[in-house]
């Protein structure tokens, strides 16, 4: 008789014993502002890099810096042997004043057989052959003005100096080496790290997202430790690929950062938030308050007036039990452990946030304690990099 009663105690467990309430933790649903936000890798890259060669051939006499060392654009780096080239600029100025004393001479012939041609004592071929001479050693000023100058640039080739301000990395010669112009190991490689990229991807469906917020200025991008979390630096968006690369289906995009402490190192692989749109007051809940169900996301609710706590004594006990409920919910997004929600809760409403394997529509439960309201991060407005998390 008691099992085809088809009562409350026939659904509640074998020998139709009704079940106990079960002792639960929940959590009061809080607001919190979430912007939808892509979460990515990304590579820390410098803004310029420069491979130092050697535009002359020579041996290396001098280095004015050492490995490791932050330069300036403009300030010498290495000497390289300048005797003969300093020989051939002594030439070359020689060769040019001899050019421009025998143009002198050539003008003054030229002048002389003028005044003679007028007296007749000079023919006219004659004339025309001093002007002709007069010509030729104003063009050789002019040639060997430009042997100087090509001179003098070859000597400068033998003072290298930096191309830009950077941190300069390995040398690829040592004092007294002899180098070549066609050498393929660079003198010494600088990196400019202030300011200093990071190169990420964004996925196709984010494109226009990302176009718009770097047409109002380029938002706010964070790169965060992978192991720690950490927040490392703060900058923006400064390019956006112009094409979707068929292999991953993304947009290359780059951010820019100060790097103030150099705490961005080129090479290195770091976590890219990059907000996509305004923050928004969302509901926010632990991620594992959040099941997957059949058709939508859910999580259990709990509607006051269940039993109180044996020994509890009212009005202390008072919302320390209720019933269970399935709530479907719409997911916004996600971040550092926490989920926020687009609808399906009310702030205020009572979440569980364990046991959750072991409840049913209709459970009777007990909470573990008073639930007070939690906020992601700190209380009030949360940080930049709390607030943020994967585009839902």
């Amino acid at each position: 008789m008691t099992a085809c009663s088809g009562g409350e105690e026939g659904k509640n467990g074998a020998g139709g014993r009704k079940r106990p309430p079960q002792l639960v933790a929940a959590q009061v649903a809080a607001m919190a502002d979430f912007a939808p936000t892509l979460v990515a890798l990304g590579t820390v890259s410098p803004s310029q890099s420069v491979a130092v060669r050697p535009r002359a051939d020579g041996e290396i006499v001098g280095i004015a810096f050492r490995e490791g060392d932050n330069v300036r654009a403009g300030q010498l780096l290495f000497r390289i042997d300048a005797r003969q080239a300093r020989a051939a600029v002594a030439q070359a100025e020689g060769e040019l004043k001899g050019a421009i004393a025998a143009e002198r001479r050539a003008t003054l012939d030229y002048e002389r057989a003028e005044k003679l041609v007028e007296k007749g004592f000079v023919s006219a071929a004659a004339r025309d052959l001093a002007r002709a001479n007069a010509w030729s050693a104003r063009s050789q000023i002019e040639t060997n003005r430009a042997l100087l100058q090509s001179a003098q640039v070859q000597l400068s080739f033998l003072t290298v100096k930096a191309p830009i301000s950077g941190r300069t990395g390995e040398l690829g010669f040592r004092l007294g080496a002899n180098v070549r112009q066609g050498d393929a190991t660079p003198l010494v490689t600088i990196n400019q790290i202030s300011p200093i990229h990071v190169r990420f991807l964004v996925p196709a469906a984010n494109v226009q997202q990302a176009r718009a917020v770097m047409a109002a200025g380029g938002g706010q991008v964070i790169v965060r430790d992978r192991q720690a979390g950490t927040t490392l630096a703060t900058g923006r968006l400064v390019f956006l690929d112009n094409n979707v690369d068929p292999g991953n289906g993304g947009v290359a995009a780059r951010a820019e950062f100060r790097n103030d402490g150099d705490v961005l190192w080129p090479g290195a692989i770091v976590e890219v938030l990059f907000p996509l749109g305004a923050p928004v007051q969302h509901i926010v809940l632990p991620e594992g308050a959040v099941q997957t169900g059949r058709d939508a996301p859910f999580v259990w609710t709990v509607a006051a007036g269940g039993p109180k706590p044996p020994g509890a004594k009212d009005p202390d006990s008072k919302g320390m039990g209720g019933k269970l409920e399935m709530r479907n919910v719409e997911v916004a997004g996600r971040l550092d452990g926490k989920v926020y929600l687009a609808s399906g809760v009310k702030p205020g409403e009572q979440v569980v946030v364990d046991a959750l394997a072991r409840l049913k529509e209709g459970d009777s439960v007990r909470l573990k304690g008073p639930s007070k309201p939690q906020v992601a991060g700190n209380a009030g407005r949360p940080q930049m990099g709390p607030q943020t998390g994967s585009a839902g």
